[in-house]
């Protein structure tokens, strides 16, 4: 038995009524490790929710038990256990969560290297590609049955939280338990056609009008491959191509992917006067610890924060401390280092 859960299976056998969350925001690793554990815990025997603030994006809305999950809390009470995965920080889990007055203990299983430890039991596993690895660890650990719609959530969590298998996360460990799954019934096939091969036409209208904002600037005395790219996604593209926050997933990788490029950027107007900032790096400056700065988190090569402030206030703050962060690493000889993961 993998003693790093025996706390958390202690609680399990305890336990009948369970709550599971994620983060606002939801990308691969959040659905896919949230679905993943509450239908283990369904296995196991248990009464479970399945809560997300904000929609199951569309393109991982085929994913088994997806249309089980609850986006409202309200009259919800009387939870023994809440498992909240792939969050590095409470308030992320959302208003409705944090409104909830009896999540009972309360289980953090992550993989965020910024994660503050904010559960009664806590288990934070940097090393693992993702969340998604995590709960599949739980899953083996706890003597839980891995079944095809467990295996393909998990496959989805892992294969997206290492970019395709691009990044530096995705490590031995992670190849051989996503073989794993697969084996157990995940289609890689039919998982990469509808992640990646099924987006609505106004996704790519929306990337037009955002690839037109890229900025790319040079850092004065770091040498080549030290610039920083930038593109900028606003409210009025969204009502222009009918598009929403979900279909701009993934566009900060088109300035990370550009020649020369040491850290991409984008910029989300998420209302008046407010910015979610998505950072990206190659590799030689850590991001999350420029996240950190306006409290954000992440990991070192793929981080986030939200600001308040008008685009060029806030460009001018990230930029300021991007660029010291770069002539750090150009001094200390930092060289670049494959991503690790998304955020």
């Amino acid at each position: 038995m993998d003693s790093r859960f025996d706390a958390v299976i202690e609680k399990v056998k305890k336990a009948k009524r369970f709550l599971v969350v994620s983060h606002v925001n939801p990308e691969g690793d959040a659905v896919g490790s949230l679905i993943g554990m509450a239908l283990a815990l369904k296995g196991l025997g248990k009464d479970v929710t399945a809560y997300l603030e904000d929609p199951v994006p569309d393109i991982f809305r085929f994913l088994p038990g997806a249309g089980t999950v609850t986006h409202s809390l309200a009259g919800a009470s009387g939870f023994d256990v809440t498992f909240a995965v792939d969050c590095g920080q409470k308030d992320r889990l959302g208003k409705g969560f944090i409104a909830l007055k009896e999540p009972g203990i309360i289980i953090n299983l992550d993989h965020h290297v910024t994660n503050d430890r904010f559960g009664d039991v806590n288990v934070v596993v940097p090393d693992a590609s993702s969340a998604g690895e995590v709960v599949y660890d739980f899953c083996k650990a706890a003597g839980a049955v891995i079944t095809k719609e467990i295996a393909t959530n998990l496959y989805v969590a892992i294969l997206t939280d290492t970019g395709s298998f691009r990044y530096s996360s995705a490590t031995p460990e992670a190849f051989i338990k996503a073989g794993e799954l697969v084996r157990l019934g995940a289609s890689p096939w039919d998982v990469s056609m509808r992640v990646y091969e099924n987006y609505p036409a106004k996704r790519y209208k929306l990337l037009g009008l955002v690839l037109a904002t890229l900025e790319v600037m040079k850092v004065d005395g770091a040498g080549p491959d030290n610039a920083i790219a930038m593109v900028t996604v606003t409210q009025e593209m969204f009502r222009q191509t009918g598009a929403d926050k979900d279909h701009a997933d993934g566009f900060v990788n088109y300035a990370r992917g550009i020649e020369g490029v040491a850290v991409g950027l984008l910029f989300r107007e998420t209302g008046p006067g407010g910015y979610k900032v998505s950072m990206r790096a190659k590799g030689g400056v850590d991001v999350s610890a420029v996240s950190q700065l306006f409290d954000g988190g992440g990991h070192a090569n793929a981080a986030g924060c939200s600001m308040k402030g008008s685009l060029e206030e806030v460009k001018a703050e990230i930029i300021s401390v991007l660029k010291e962060k770069i002539m750090e690493a150009a001094v200390t000889g930092a060289g670049a280092r494959p991503p690790k993961a998304m955020m």
